[in-house]
């Protein structure tokens, strides 16, 4: 079997590395750069192109799979006329827009918060009426890691905001857009106690298997640390989280690794978002499970059973943004560096440590331990 992985990153890096010992071939297709010519940013402005070397990696791979949400919609259509590609494309088709993703979470019956669409000065004075204040403001498309997003916390800044982003004069100043995107919903701002996430998987023949959920902490937008299993989730939450998630993978008809942050408040739970990929908040499994997400993702969509996911003890990832850590922290037991072999840059997610341990306590003690060896 050869899988064919859309994307350069590390996300199809360790999907590689997790299926080498299953005998699986791979070969990875960045679209940002061989379909579309130009930056991710950039693939929704950019045509579609069928260049011969697409064909070729075409021809060459039996299956397919991406790591990241923003493929063209026309590579995935192109690529599934051909061969199989999961998961499919209508999972694109509602995780690359924000509207319409919220949709389906309403129409699927999971809450959300308040909402609604920003595309002029008006609708954007309007939300302050339509969600209340304070919200946020997030690009429809494209966005990632805080980015596209801005928060209204009063009505002077919202007005403000307005003449940074719709001026009555209707000239947009350039460097106040983000890759162009001119298209927003405002989201309710949500107090939440804590945020969570849960990553499923669903094989071709709709077994679904579940990872325990994971507590995790962001810091300027970008995930800094997940704990899993979450502390202190009770079994009713446990089970509407499952719930959630099944009700997504079934609709979409999903194969493969899905991620799904929620929001935990005092009324219960909201969701935030979904992705269509082996995502950031699930890394603690490649340690903390008996199979970790890329493994089962690779098993899903190659059509081999699904492995285990039970935890081997309490867990956490901690995230390497824009720094290095100590090589010594591999002298502590339980603690396992993997390294993407990227340049140091600010907010750039250089790596990950996963940490493994008896109990929250010694867990803790541990993420303090790597904490002091950031450098």
């Amino acid at each position: 079997m050869k899988v064919g992985v859309l994307g350069g990153g590390q996300l199809g890096r360790m999907m590689a590395i997790a299926g080498y010992p299953l005998g699986i071939e791979f070969g990875l297709f960045d679209p940002a750069k061989d379909a579309c010519g130009g930056q991710v940013a950039k693939l929704h402005n950019s045509p579609f192109e069928v260049t011969e070397e697409l064909k070729k990696f075409v021809d060459e791979y039996d299956v397919f799979t991406y790591e990241f949400e923003n493929v063209p919609l026309e590579l995935a259509e192109y690529i599934s006329q051909h061969k199989p590609l999961y998961p499919g494309k209508d999972a694109l088709y509602y995780s690359q827009h924000r509207l319409r993703e919220k949709q389906l979470f309403v129409d699927l019956g999971v809450p959300v918060t308040k909402f609604s669409k920003v595309d002029d000065r008006a609708s954007l004075l309007n939300a302050g009426q339509e969600v209340g204040i304070p919200f946020i403001l997030k690009t429809t498309t494209l966005g990632y890691d805080g980015k596209g997003q801005y928060r209204v916390t009063s009505e002077a800044e919202l007005a403000e905001l307005a003449d940074k982003l719709f001026p009555e004069d209707g000239e947009a100043c350039e460097h106040t857009t983000y890759a162009g995107v001119s298209e927003y919903i405002a989201e309710a701002f949500v107090n939440f106690t804590r945020e969570l996430s849960i990553i499923s998987v669903r094989d071709q023949a709709g077994n679904c298997v579940f990872y325990s959920p994971a507590e995790n902490e962001h810091r300027d937008g970008i995930l800094h640390l997940s704990v899993a299993p979450a502390a202190n989730l009770s079994d009713e939450k446990l089970a509407n989280l499952q719930s959630y998630a099944r009700k997504l993978l079934e609709k979409l008809d999903y194969v493969g690794v899905l991620s799904i942050e929620f929001f935990e408040t005092d009324e219960g739970l909201v969701v935030n978002e979904f992705a269509p990929r082996v995502h950031n908040s699930g890394h603690w499994s490649m340690e903390g499970s008996i199979t970790g997400q890329f493994e089962n993702h690779i098993r899903a969509i190659c059509g081999l059973p699904l492995g285990d996911t039970t935890n081997r003890s309490v867990s956490a990832m901690y995230n390497l943004v824009g720094h290095d850590v100590n090589r010594s922290v591999m002298t502590e037991s339980d603690v396992h560096l993997h390294w993407y072999g990227k340049e140091i840059k600010d907010k750039r997610k250089v790596g990950h440590v996963n940490i493994l341990a008896e109990n929250y306590d010694s867990l803790n003690k541990k993420i303090e331990y790597v904490d002091g060896q950031i450098i």
